[in-house]
C-alpha cells in the first residue's frame, strides 16, 4: 500500500506496490450545472467593479450557519465532529449516549465577512494573458447570534448591516457602492419579491449610489467565502453543552406548567445566557483569515429595528392582488423599487436614476464619477469571448464592448423561455410564469 502521508518517517515502511491508501476526506464534489460558469463570471464582474472603485466600495459575503442547539442533554453541534482540544486525562469529555434535543431550542448565527478592495486598484493577469482587477481579499468577519424568539429573515440581516456593520457611517465616509454576495436561500435570495422590496428600501435609506446583491449558481454556495468561516466556529463548540435551564431549576421552561408569558420570559433568559456563553467563552478567541471574529448578540425577543416591524404585512401584500397592493400603504416603496431595480436571474442591482421627477435621486445625486455610474446603470452581462472559446470576456473587456441584453447567455434564461419586460426603460428579467403575470399587473397596470 501507499503511505497515508509521505511526510512522516513511517512512510519508509510502505512499499507502494499497490496504488491504494486511506484517502483524506474530500467534500469538494458538486453536481454539474450548465449555469455555473455564467454565475461565476458575473460574481467576478461585481467584485472587479468594487475593486475598480477601491475605497469607495464595500463588499460583504453573507450567510447563515447551521443551528446551534441549546439543551442540557444535547450537544451544541454534531457529536461526530473530532475533538481537537487538549483536556486533562481525568477530565476528558464524556457525552450522553443519545441526544435529547428540546424542540425549537436553537440559536441562529448570521455571518458577514468583509471583502476588502485595495485602496488603489491593482491588476493581475490570468493564464490566458488577460488583465483583471485584483478582487477584494478577506477581511474581518462578524457573527450575529439570534434566538428562536427573534425573527430571522432579510429584514433582520439588513438590521445587522445597519447596527453591527455600521453601513450608514461608512456610506457617509464615501463608500457609495455596496456589493452583497449571498446564497439563494429564502433569507437572502435576490429574486424574491419580498426581499427585493427590503433591499430597495435599504438602498434608498442608506443613500447608496448603487447596491448589488448577487450569488453563485444554486448548489454552489460553498464558493461564497463566508462559508469557510463556519468551520472554526463549529470546531470551537465541539463537546459543548449549552444549558437550557435557569440557575436553581432542573427543567427547561418549555416543559414547565406555567403561563405562556412566563414561559417566554424564562426562555428569553435561557437563550440570552446561551448566546453570551458562545460569545464570551467559546468564540472569544476564534480567528478567521488572520483576524479575530467579532461576535454580536441580539437580545432574545427584541423588536426588530429599523426593518422588520412590518415584514409579515409586506409579505402578505406583495403576495396578494394588484388591487390590494395599489391600495396599500407600501405602494410608494414598491413604486420606488420598481423604478430603480435592474432585476436579473440571481442578481439584483439598484442604482440612482437620472429622472428629474425622482425626488430621492434629484435631491441626493450620486457622488461616484459619471463614467462609473454609467457602468453600474448598464452593468455588463457576461458575454462569450470571441478570442477564447468556452470563456467569457473579462470585466475590463466587457465594459468596453457593446452591451448584450442581461442574462442573454445564461442557459437558465433560455431554458425558462420567459424573456424580459418589453416596456421601454424597464430592466426586469422574468424568473417564473407567476413573476411575469405579477410584474405586468403590479408594475405596468393599464
Amino acid at each position: 500500500m501507499m503511505p497515508p502521508n509521505r511526510g512522516v518517517r513511517a512512510a519508509a515502511s510502505y512499499k507502494s506496490l499497490i496504488q491504494a491508501r486511506v484517502p483524506p476526506k474530500d467534500n469538494g464534489r458538486r453536481k454539474h450545472n450548465d449555469n455555473s460558469h455564467f454565475y461565476a463570471a458575473r460574481v467576478r464582474y461585481c467584485l472587479e467593479m468594487a475593486a475598480k472603485l477601491g475605497s469607495r466600495a464595500l463588499v460583504y459575503s453573507a450567510d447563515n450557519k447551521n443551528k446551534i442547539r441549546v439543551g442540557d442533554d444535547t450537544l451544541a453541534v454534531d457529536r461526530r465532529i473530532t475533538i481537537r482540544r487538549f483536556f486533562p486525562i481525568n477530565d476528558s469529555p464524556s457525552y450522553l449516549d443519545h441526544d435529547f434535543p428540546i424542540p425549537g431550542y436553537s440559536l441562529t448565527p448570521a455571518g458577514y465577512l468583509e471583502l476588502l478592495p485595495t485602496s488603489i486598484p491593482a491588476f493581475t493577469v490570468d493564464p490566458l494573458g488577460r488583465s483583471h482587477y485584483v478582487t477584494p481579499g478577506k477581511g474581518r468577519a462578524t457573527v450575529v447570534l439570534r434566538s428562536p424568539h427573534s425573527p430571522n429573515n432579510v429584514a433582520s440581516h439588513l438590521n445587522d448591516l445597519v447596527h453591527h456593520l455600521r453601513i450608514p457611517a461608512r456610506v457617509a465616509e464615501g463608500r457609495r457602492l455596496l456589493v452583497l454576495l449571498v446564497d439563494g436561500g429564502p433569507d437572502f435570495n435576490p429574486s424574491h419579491g419580498v426581499n427585493e422590496l427590503h433591499y430597495g428600501r435599504f438602498f434608498r435609506d442608506m443613500n447608496l449610489d448603487c447596491f448589488i446583491v448577487t450569488s453563485y449558481c444554486p448548489g454552489e454556495s460553498a464558493l461564497n467565502p463566508v462559508e469557510h468561516l463556519w468551520a472554526p466556529c463549529t470546531q470551537a463548540l465541539t463537546s459543548v453543552y449549552l444549558p437550557a435551564t435557569l440557575p436553581g431549576e432542573d427543567i427547561p421552561p418549555s416543559r414547565q406548567r406555567i403561563p405562556a408569558e412566563e414561559r417566554k420570559r424564562k426562555e428569553d433568559l435561557v437563550f440570552d445566557a446561551a448566546m453570551e456563553a458562545v460569545k464570551e467563552v467559546h468564540w472569544r478567541n476564534v480567528r478567521f483569515a488572520g483576524c479575530k471574529i467579532s461576535v454580536e448578540v441580539e437580545p432574545s425577543g427584541a423588536q426588530p429595528h429599523p426593518y422588520g416591524h412590518d415584514f409579515d404585512h409586506i409579505k402578505e401584500v406583495v403576495g396578494s392582488s394588484a388591487r390590494r397592493l395599489h391600495n396599500s400603504d407600501i405602494i410608494d416603496d414598491y413604486s420606488f423599487v420598481s423604478g430603480h431595480i435592474d432585476k436579473r436571474i440571481g442578481t439584483t442591482i439598484f442604482t440612482k436614476c437620472t429622472r428629474s421627477s425622482c425626488l430621492h435621486c434629484s435631491t441626493n445625486p450620486p457622488l461616484l464619477a459619471a463614467a462609473d455610474m454609467d457602468i453600474l446603470r448598464m452593468f455588463p452581462s457576461p458575454l462569450p469571448s470571441p478570442a477564447h472559446p468556452s470563456h467569457f470576456m473579462t470585466f475590463l473587456e466587457a465594459v468596453s464592448a457593446p452591451r448584450c441584453r442581461p442574462c442573454e447567455h445564461l442557459p437558465q434564461f433560455a431554458a425558462k423561455g420567459l424573456g424580459r419586460c418589453p416596456v421601454v426603460g424597464c430592466r426586469y428579467v422574468f424568473t417564473s410564469r407567476k413573476d411575469v403575470d405579477d410584474h405586468r399587473r403590479k408594475v405596468h397596470q393599464r
